[in-house]
């Protein structure tokens, strides 16, 4: 896919004709936002692309790219929800291999999380 202005993909949201269009123009809106380190306004461009309906595939992807957002901006249990949706969603080795490190990376957030929170108590 050609390189795209965020002007442009926004405005293929506000054009898009249809819920297919509409999930593959926030999808794509979502992949630009995410690439550029603005999770949190990929996130709910993400959860809309998904619930208007991508193919299996690239909801797969979204499903993981989600869960890679979420985990950066701190949400590690939404995060490890959608990277096991995605999961069962494909059989893609890449994408498989990447979840595998999502997943370490969401444990080890989550233990840290956990062991700072103890520490606070004592």
């Amino acid at each position: 896919m050609p390189r795209r202005s965020r002007q442009a993909l926004e405005a293929a949201v506000a054009a898009a004709a249809g819920p297919a269009a509409r999930a593959q123009a926030c999808y794509d809106l979502a992949l630009f936002h995410d690439n550029n380190s603005r999770e949190a306004e990929a996130i709910p461009l993400y959860r809309e692309a998904l619930r208007l309906g991508l193919p299996t595939p690239v909801a797969a992807e979204a499903r993981a790219w989600l869960a890679s957002s979420l985990m950066k901006t701190g949400g590690p249990d939404d995060a490890m929800r959608h990277a096991g949706e995605a999961r069962r969603r494909t059989s893609d080795a890449a994408l498989l291999a990447f979840l595998d490190g999502l997943d370490r990376r969401i444990r080890r957030r989550m233990g840290l999380a956990a062991g700072l929170s103890r520490g606070a108590r004592t």
